[in-house]
């Protein structure tokens, strides 16, 4: 399991997780560019797959992205989901939500960077 490899925001959001071609809402507590926390949604078995979709909405439009996920920790409260893999679209859109409650562009970039040598080059992590 990444531990808090990459920055996490506190950042309330409705969500939608499907699991077995049934949609499960939940409310998301916060996020990184590699999971997410959510409260509400099913209690899913450990590493379960799924399909979450985010969504952000205001008086005059909305936009939302589609991720896999998998379960990855339990607790009395909710789930946490990794994102092992992230298309572009959902990069973007997650990387300015971080840059936006975060404030520090650089470190969002240089963490996600350092997390993708880490990934390829067989979980031996180097910080830069």
């Amino acid at each position: 399991m990444i531990k808090r490899m990459l920055s996490r925001v506190n950042f309330e959001i409705a969500a939608q997780i499907s699991h077995n071609g049934v949609d499960h809402p939940c409310a998301v507590q916060n996020l990184s560019l590699s999971g997410m926390y959510c409260v509400g949604g099913p209690d899913l078995p450990m590493d379960s797959e799924v399909d979450v979709k985010l969504g952000l909405s205001s008086e005059h439009s909305a936009v939302s992205v589609a991720v896999k996920g998998k379960v990855a920790r339990k607790d009395g409260d909710g789930q946490a989901f990794t994102f092992p893999h992230l298309d572009l679209d959902a990069f973007i859109f997650l990387r300015n939500i971080m840059v936006y409650n975060s404030g520090n562009s650089d470190l969002i970039d240089k963490e996600y960077r350092d997390y993708l040598i880490w990934k390829s080059d067989k979980n031996e992590y180097i910080p830069g």
